[in-house]
């Protein structure tokens, strides 16, 4: 229903604009600016949902070569919105309070994730009218596994989506010789990850399309 996914798009916007409040707050009453790097952060998170949203619109006509071109970046860009639960790493004692701090880093990472799980939903239903259902539950879940291996390439070597686009072979060799060494705790960090958020996708799942009636007596 076109006024249920308009609610759906400002709820996101509105947590999105909290977010932003909530940063320049604090940068209005300390007169840090450090942690302005989240709203880019933020914005990198939109990417896969509006990729998504373009591809679902296209989908509901017919699903054409021009659908899966859509969702080869929307899977590159896909753990920037996961990657928000890492910003957790930069929380410490501050000119703020370290309780405000933790408040704005959630309201970053819930949103971060919720804008994450809306384009998963969009791409799974692609995905179901394509191939059915269980090859589309393999493909969410499967982007949700490539998507920790991501946040893990984000995060500690330092790779991001523009670097895959732009020099894909160049990031593939530096990414296979850095997981070919990946310890055993990081290997159990991907499973962590992996776990969390298909778990979390699969409460969000389970309400997207609930419908709440009561009976009249």
């Amino acid at each position: 229903m076109p006024g249920r996914r308009t609610l759906a798009v400002a709820a996101l916007l509105a947590a999105s604009a909290l977010c932003v409040a909530l940063l320049e707050l604090r940068v209005h009453e300390t007169g840090s600016s450090y942690y302005r790097f989240l709203i880019w952060n933020l914005t990198l998170a939109w990417v896969p949902f509006v990729l998504a949203v373009g591809a679902y619109a296209r989908a509901r006509r017919r699903v054409d070569a021009f659908v899966w071109l859509l969702l080869v970046p929307w899977l590159l860009f896909f753990p920037n919105a996961p990657y928000l639960l890492t910003d957790f790493i930069h929380l410490d004692e501050g000119p703020a309070p370290l309780w405000y701090d933790a408040l704005m880093l959630s309201a970053f990472a819930w949103t971060g994730l919720m804008l994450g799980f809306a384009s998963l939903y969009l791409v799974q239903m692609i995905l179901r009218r394509a191939a059915g259902e269980a090859a589309a539950w393999v493909g969410a879940l499967g982007a949700l596994g490539l998507a920790s291996v991501g946040v893990y390439i984000g995060r500690f070597i330092r790779f991001n989506s523009w670097d895959a686009l732009l020099h894909p072979l160049a990031v593939a060799d530096v990414v296979r010789d850095q997981l070919g060494s990946v310890p055993l705790r990081a290997a159990e960090g991907f499973v962590a990850l992996t776990t969390f958020l298909a778990v979390g996708y699969l409460i969000v799942y389970s309400f997207a399309d609930l419908r709440l009636e009561l009976d009249p007596d």
